[in-house]
């Protein structure tokens, strides 16, 4: 008996036992931090980097999964000069922050977008020092969806050109007054081989043509889609102008043009129907790389449903007369 008890002290003189580590923070290894603060929402992660430089750096080098993102200048819904940031969590978490000094409000959306991997993203803004603060920022924007309303086109370009690759879709609301210039913005490459992008209340008749051209010479994906409302008329048949040797076939609703790959073409489709009439503006258009064997019969003719998803009042608005 005597044996076995020294024999059981001695292999427990031999374990090797973990360090305990007290409960307090600084006392916690940097591995172990940085499990604690993958899990952090954005108000304990600011609180955190409030404490010391170490804790900062540590912060700052974990990214956080945002589902959505927002950031909009109240000046531009002419309610007052202050300017909104919120964020919203994937489990429902929601963290929002007003300011009226806009130096403060870029200097949080620069870090939250540093941190940010954003299934939503949206700015809304025409304020000039937006302009020069997202212009300004050196890293990588990370969003599946981004949404662009009412900004300066040098906003637009600037956001653009910062987003990382794996873009799913790309919303730009135009606002009157601002010049934008559709020639720099499809110089892009998130632009060139987003699946889905759309243009709201574009006032030139150049999107169509110039973004098939586009897909014609970065031999684009079947599948991909532009969709666009107009505030003039005109932009259907300088499409048709502008490819008259290429047209396959054309209607008073569709123009389907080839293009270098023999297994693509390109088919733009204006939306036509009870509500969206012909005399209706702004009008709708949808342009689409679609396979070389889709026949006309393939087509899909219910044009509510596409324009739907970029604008709603033609349709709401139709409702509430009705």
């Amino acid at each position: 008996m005597s044996f076995d008890i020294d024999k059981l002290a001695e292999k427990t003189e031999n374990l090797s036992i973990e360090p305990i580590y007290e409960t307090n923070w600084c006392d916690m290894p940097d591995d172990i931090k940085l499990e604690c603060i993958g899990k952090m929402e954005l108000k304990e992660r600011s609180s955190l980097r409030c404490t010391a430089k170490a804790e900062r750096s540590l912060v700052d080098s974990q990214k956080m999964a945002v589902l959505s993102g927002c950031f909009y200048s109240l000046r531009d819904l002419w309610i007052n000069n202050n300017h909104y940031t919120s964020l919203t969590s994937e489990n429902g978490d929601a963290f929002s922050k007003e300011f009226e000094d806009l130096h403060k409000t870029i200097k949080l959306i620069k870090y939250i977008l540093k941190i940010g991997v954003f299934e939503n993203f949206t700015i809304s803004s025409i304020d000039p020092i937006v302009e020069q603060g997202f212009a300004n920022y050196t890293g990588e924007i990370s969003a599946k969806n981004i949404e662009l309303k009412h900004c300066q086109n040098e906003t637009v370009v600037a956001v653009l050109q910062k987003m990382k690759n794996g873009v799913e879709s790309i919303k730009i609301d135009c606002k009157e007054e601002i010049d934008y210039k559709i020639d720099e913005i499809l110089e892009i490459s998130q632009v060139q081989n987003v699946p889905y992008w759309h243009i709201l209340n574009y006032d030139k008749t150049d999107s169509l043509h110039k973004i098939a051209q586009m897909w014609i010479d970065t031999n684009s994906k079947t599948g991909s889609i532009f969709q666009v409302s107009v505030k003039i008329g005109g932009s259907f048949e300088e499409f048709s102008e502008h490819f008259a040797d290429r047209i396959v076939s054309e209607s008073e609703k569709r123009v389907r043009i080839s293009t270098n790959n023999p297994d693509c073409h390109i088919l733009l489709e204006r939306g036509l129907d009870e509500v969206i009439t012909s005399t209706f503006y702004p009008q709708f258009f949808r342009l689409m790389v679609i396979s070389a064997k889709t026949k006309g019969s393939e087509y899909y003719d219910n044009c509510k449903e596409w324009i739907f998803k970029m604008d709603s009042e033609p349709y709401l608005f139709h409702a509430i007369d009705l």
